[in-house]
């Protein structure tokens, strides 16, 4: 049995899952991560290759090499696994199309024989329920196949669109009696997400609770992101962290079964970046004395066109977060993302890139928001 305290949502991209990757081993204990599949990059062979009949076409990705790599960073820990909705990060094997993930025929039968191929995989994941309103027959015959399968399902619902459900004021508490005269206990793990809030209004957020039997659920976990798809859209920092209002919020309106996630410190979609390039910028997060909740980000970044894409930045940028009064590395726990600063700041080599400095944000917030978490006491036992 295992005690969790956090759930971050995370992403197959490297700089998310190094994030969690290099997390100190008694986090990755009490973190339960939500793992969104990006998909499998595919590969265009060159013009020079030797086969000619090859040269400029495309291979397509693999997706059932995905299910090691996850093996890989996961270890022996649990997962719940969930589909990536960014349309820009459906990589190769997530088409609804016949034989991607996302194809419902027969109760998106692709998706349940990809969670059953490796029994290690099939052992540790919780696996979400591909959820299309379209397809509601082989939807529901899916849900009653992985009922069988595994001791736990879960299902992520957005907030900010409609469903097209029924014409019930809010749908999410009739899809939850739906899913649960399917299971007939309570073993669903509901990921209510709320997408990017730059600043929440409880009011709207309430609403999105009316209705809902808690009882049904194993748990409710709302998850999002106050950190912004580009820092020059808000102005100067600090960047205020909103994530854990929004959990404590419904926590006060349910009583029971609620849980805090998050997107781990990262904006929930992918945005495109301009053809001017990048400035470098390196993210601290600035936590409250007493009760250790991470409170604002704040940053240092180079300034002016002549600097766009050049590594030499972060130089001169780590040595700026290393003496600036707000910031305070982590002590009780070491994070890697601590000492990665340290490191630029004395000369290191590594770090060249904005990926990198991504990785460094999220795995010192995902260590605070754990820390944080932990003594404030709710915990999911497992």
């Amino acid at each position: 049995m295992s005690k969790y305290y956090y759930f971050p949502i995370l992403k197959t991209r490297p700089s998310e899952v190094n994030a969690y990757d290099i997390l100190d081993s008694s986090v990755k204990d009490g973190v339960l991560p939500i793992i969104e599949m990006t998909g499998e990059l595919g590969y265009t062979y060159s013009q020079k290759h030797k086969d000619i009949n090859l040269r400029g076409k495309r291979r397509p990705g693999d997706i059932n090499k995905k299910i090691q790599k996850i093996l890989d960073f996961m270890g022996q820990r649990k997962f719940i696994l969930d589909i990536t909705d960014d349309n820009l990060l459906k990589y190769d094997g997530l088409s609804d199309r016949s034989g991607g993930l996302l194809d419902p025929t027969n109760g998106y039968e692709t998706w349940r024989n990809f969670l059953l191929q490796n029994p290690d995989f099939k052992n540790q994941v919780i696996p979400t329920i591909q959820f299309n309103t379209i397809h509601r027959d082989n939807v529901e015959k899916q849900i009653i196949e992985l009922d069988k399968t595994f001791n736990y399902i879960a299902l992520k619902l957005p907030t900010s669109i409609p469903f097209n459900f029924s014409n019930e004021v809010n749908p999410i508490s009739q899809i939850i009696d739906w899913i649960f005269q399917l299971i007939k206990k309570p073993k669903l793990f509901l990921i209510l997400d709320f997408d990017y809030l730059k600043a929440p209004d409880i009011t709207q957020i309430q609403g999105k609770l009316t209705g809902i039997d808690i009882t049904k659920l194993k748990a409710l976990i709302p998850v999002f992101s106050s950190f912004p798809s580009s820092v020059s859209s808000i102005g100067q920092p600090p960047i205020t962290i909103y994530e854990n209002d929004i959990s404590d919020w419904v926590q006060q309106s349910l009583k029971i079964n609620v849980y805090h996630g998050d997107y781990s410190s990262i904006h929930p979609t992918r945005y495109e970046t301009g053809g001017a390039g990048w400035l470098a910028r390196i993210d601290y997060i600035v936590r409250d004395k007493h009760t250790k909740r991470p409170l604002s980000y704040n940053y240092f970044r180079a300034i002016g066109k002549d600097n766009r894409n050049k590594s030499s930045s972060y130089y001169g940028l780590a040595k700026e977060v290393i003496v600036a009064s707000d910031y305070v590395p982590v002590n009780e726990i070491l994070t890697s993302g601590d000492q990665r600063i340290k490191a630029k700041a004395n000369g290191g080599i590594e770090g060249k890139a904005p990926s990198y400095w991504i990785t460094v944000r999220s795995n010192i917030y995902m260590t605070m928001q754990y820390i944080y978490l932990k003594k404030r006491g709710s915990f999911l036992v497992l």
